[in-house]
């Protein structure tokens, strides 16, 4: 560099009449530039000594070199970059994708003296840290690649704003005011060939991207999905979602179809995306407003997407299914069957369904690391796929977990079975991804009802659930079950069922209905998603229907009725609340929770809503022995926003007392068919109550404690146990009232109710949007008139027809002692054929878990007996 700039003009300059301690702050300037730039022999930078002389023989200054050194560390003026300027350095660069070169940054902390980066210095630090990171590259955290549900348009609005509050992302990793990188130059017509090439990357900003992308991966890996997005620029960001959501939608959709259609390894990119978004235009999100909710932009989603259907689709459980065999022959994507519809794929060859030429887990290892699920070559990309690739082959375990992940949220039991038994074992650390309460959040009642929760209960240690009964958010599986109801039913939002929910802000599952009209996979799901809607719209849903009903209470059976399950009486996470004066926690209990959905179902859920599927959850509870007078601290005010402050509003009550503290003026402005349901629901409870305190004086009933510590039997009602067995009437050897099943045998009113519901959800579903929800058969202001002691009789079809089977007291259906009563067949239950649900294009066929021929081997030791 030339010198001469810095050579004094004038006299004044030289600031000789100012005092000597002075003149070190006049001079600063030149001093700092002599020592930070490159003006001494051959353009190296000066030594505090050759600095001394110039300010010695130019402007008269003298001093030691001690005392330069003094004022240089004074100054903060220093030729080595710290190592949080380096990596500051590193991710500001990160973040500007166009930056060629490290030569244009430059610092400047006292704007006294800019200085550039030396891309050597800089070089050096990258290798050392690339190297300590490829030796202690930290191992891939289970379920971190199966958890971009969201493609980037929608992601970004789940994320949510807090009022008041920056985006997720607004001034977050923003570049340090020390450092100035200068912007892209624009690019002149004709000019885009020689700006690329100015612009190509220099050799120390090859290093850095190769650094920020391992960093990047790492981030990913260990689950730091915020921190990730943060540390990248806009563009990455999307590009980065889009990628990952590939991932998880191709896992997604090779999973769900295994066995049929087109072979694991012929679902391509451009395949996926012929299948998941047919013919649906995805314009992009540019128009929409923050809020991110559907109704919010109502008139655009209606000329982008077309709602599914408003009728269901159902599974029917069957003792057995048999089929002929297709011949076998080799299947592939276009071996003349139609892409959009998944009835008409044939199942894979015999050879390839028993010994497939890869695992499931297998096909998501070749995946990720060939990038095979999508469009966006691997090198744009600002992470590194080779060190996912290198952390999934370092600890094949870990990414056993996402594929057990995808195959639950797909649904696919068989395929679930089948990654069992490659190592006759769950994998390690299936803890973390909550299998029972991610089945629950992915219920499918309208293609396979229970099946994953029962394929979970025979694959786990029958008390897995009752050591692991909560998930990280304190949720019991039943709560999740109802969250499920809530958010297919319902216009509650997320953050008033659960504080503790995170972003996204959508409740878990939004990409699955209940009833089978949509999936992750569906052409209108990834249109309503690709064009910036994150949640369902509520005009997509529709009341509790039996569909949803059904697979709700079998999977309460399935996790509740075993004899090593969890307690059901634990208290619930949902609805908590604290008490704004004493600052109780005020929990409530299954049963209180359950009237709050039913609350919710009745005050904000859709039209036609007759809350039969409330009543059928609540005395499913109840025939699995549910107390009904356990007592909570509850405050309905509290749970309705209605509490004033400094106040207790709370007060011990059981379920009975909650439900008719629910304001009457609420209550009168439901539909007739929700107000006839409440007090269906109401008589019930009371019933049950009465019939508890009945048989608690004829010792026939065990005390259980009312908070969440364990309960234990008492002895001395073994005897009133073994009576009410012999008068219930089973006439199996399954022990269902004593030391197997313990299931309490209840008054042979509410019996026939639990009958009379069982049969109304197996043989009844609306075949038009004209129909009924709940039919002719069962009449809930039958029922309400029976309930309340207004008449002798149930005078309901079903009943008075004699349209049932025989059952027992306590409403179970045992047609000979080989049926599985818990898990009945509609042949079991019904004296002659009379179910509407032989529609074939909406019903799916599915053998059902004979839960108590595998309970039984559970033996007599219950986990509270241990």
């Amino acid at each position: 560099m030339d010198v001469r700039h810095l050579l004094p003009r004038s006299n004044d300059a030289r600031f000789l009449d100012v005092p000597y301690e002075d003149r070190w702050e006049c001079l600063k300037p030149v001093i700092v530039q002599l020592y930070m730039g490159k003006y001494g022999p051959n353009g190296k930078s000066m030594t505090t000594g050759q600095v001394l002389v110039f300010m010695r023989d130019h402007y008269s200054f003298f001093a030691a070199e001690n005392q330069y050194r003094h004022h240089f560390n004074k100054w903060g003026v220093r030729r080595r970059i710290r190592s949080t300027e380096k990596d500051a350095i590193v991710a500001a660069v990160g973040r500007r994708p166009q930056t060629g070169s490290t030569s244009d940054v430059t610092l400047d902390h006292d704007k006294a003296a800019p200085r550039a980066v030396d891309k050597r210095q800089l070089g050096r630090y990258v290798k050392d840290q690339m190297r300590h990171q490829h030796r202690d590259a930290e191992p891939m955290l289970p379920g971190v690649l199966s958890s971009w549900n969201l493609p980037s348009a929608a992601y970004f609005k789940a994320l949510g704003q807090i009022p008041g509050q920056p985006s997720p992302f607004g001034g977050n990793g923003a570049t340090p005011s020390y450092l100035d990188i200068p912007s892209p130059k624009a690019i002149t017509p004709g000019g885009a060939a020689a700006a690329a090439a100015a612009d190509a990357p220099t050799p120390t900003m090859k290093l850095v991207r190769q650094k920020l992308a391992y960093d990047r991966s790492n981030l990913l890996l260990q689950g730091h999905h915020l921190d990730l997005l943060k540390s990248c620029g806009k563009e990455d960001r999307v590009a980065l979602t889009n990628y990952l959501h590939d991932f998880y939608l191709h896992s997604f959709v090779v999973a769900k179809y295994w066995g049929r259609g087109p072979l694991m390894d012929q679902w391509t990119a451009g395949l996926v995306a012929a299948f998941t978004l047919g013919s649906f235009d995805v314009a992009g999100p540019a128009s929409l407003t923050f809020d991110m909710s559907p109704e919010a932009n109502a008139g655009r989603l209606d000329k982008l997407v077309d709602p599914p259907s408003q009728l269901c689709k159902w599974s029917i459980h069957v003792s057995s299914i048999n089929y002929t065999a297709i011949p076998e022959q080799v299947v592939n994507a276009q071996d003349g069957f139609d892409i959009q519809d998944p009835r008409s794929w044939r199942e894979w060859p015999l050879e390839e369904q028993s010994r497939p030429s890869m695992s499931f887990a297998e096909s998501m290892q070749k995946s990720i690391t060939n990038s095979t699920f999508s469009s966006m070559p691997p090198d744009s990309l600002p992470i590194s796929t080779e060190a996912i690739s290198q952390s999934t082959q370092k600890d094949p375990e870990a990414l056993l977990v996402d594929a057990w992940k995808i195959v639950i949220m797909s649904g696919n039991a068989d395929l679930l079975s089948s990654l069992y038994d490659e190592i006759y074992d769950v994998p390690k650390n299936i803890d973390d991804i909550y299998p029972f309460h991610l089945a629950a959040s992915f219920l499918d009642g309208g293609h396979t009802c229970c099946s994953m929760i029962s394929e979970l209960s025979q694959l786990f240690e029958p008390s897995y659930l009752f050591f692991h009964p909560r998930d990280d958010l304190g949720h019991t599986v039943l709560d999740t079950l109802l969250i499920t109801v809530l958010r297919s039913h319902t216009m509650v939002p997320p953050e008033q069922v659960s504080t503790l929910f995170n972003p996204p802000h959508r409740f878990p599952g939004e990409e699955k209905d209940t009833c089978g009209r949509w999936d992750a996979d569906s052409p209108a799901v990834r249109a309503l998603f690709q064009n910036g809607f994150a949640r369902i719209p509520t005009s997509w849903k529709h009341a509790f229907c039996h569909t949803a009903a059904q697979a709700v209470c079998h999977g309460i059976i399935a996790i509740l009725g075993s004899p090593a399950s969890p307690r059901i009486d634990s208290l619930s996470g949902l609805f908590v609340r604290r008490c704004n004066n004493c600052q109780q926690e005020l929990k409530l209990g299954p049963l209180h929770t359950l009237i709050v959905v039913a609350f919710h179902l009745a005050h904000c859920g859709m039209p036609g809503e007759t809350l039969f599927g409330a009543l059928a959850i609540l005395v499913c509870l109840l025939s699995l022995g549910a107390n009904v007078s356990l007592q909570t601290d509850v405050s309905i005010q509290d749970i309705l926003g209605r509490a004033e402050p400094g106040t207790c509003h709370h007060k011990l009550m059981d379920v009975c007392d909650l439900t008719q503290e629910v304001p009457d003026e609420l209550v009168s402005q439901w539909t007739p068919e929700c107000q006839t349901g409440w007090m269906c629901i109401l008589q019930t409870l009371l019933l049950a109550k009465r019939d508890r305190g009945l048989n608690k004086s004829k010792g026939m009933e065990p005390e259980t404690e009312t908070d969440d510590s364990d309960c234990h039997s008492d002895a001395s009602a073994d005897q009133g146990l073994h009576q009410q067995r012999r008068d219930c009437g089973l006439v199996s050897d399954w022990g269902v009232h004593d030391e197997f099943l313990r299931l309490p045998c209840g008054h042979s009113i509410f019996g026939l109710l639990w009958a009379t519901i069982q049969v109304e959800l197996l043989t009844y579903r609306r075949i038009s949007t004209a129909d009924p929800w709940v039919s002719d058969k069962f009449s809930m202001a039958a029922l309400r008139t029976w309930l309340r002691g207004e008449s002798s009789e149930f005078h309901t079809p079903l009943v008075e027809r004699g349209m049932m089977r025989d059952h027992s007291r306590c409403g179970w259906f045992e047609e000979s002692p080989e049926s599985d009563f818990l898990c009945p067949i509609a042949d079991e239950v019904c004296r002659e054929h009379f179910m509407n649900m032989d529609v074939y294009d909406r019903t799916t066929f599915i053998p059902r878990k004979e839960l108590c021929e595998f309970w039984v081997d559970i033996g007599c030791s219950h986990p509270e007996d241990r």
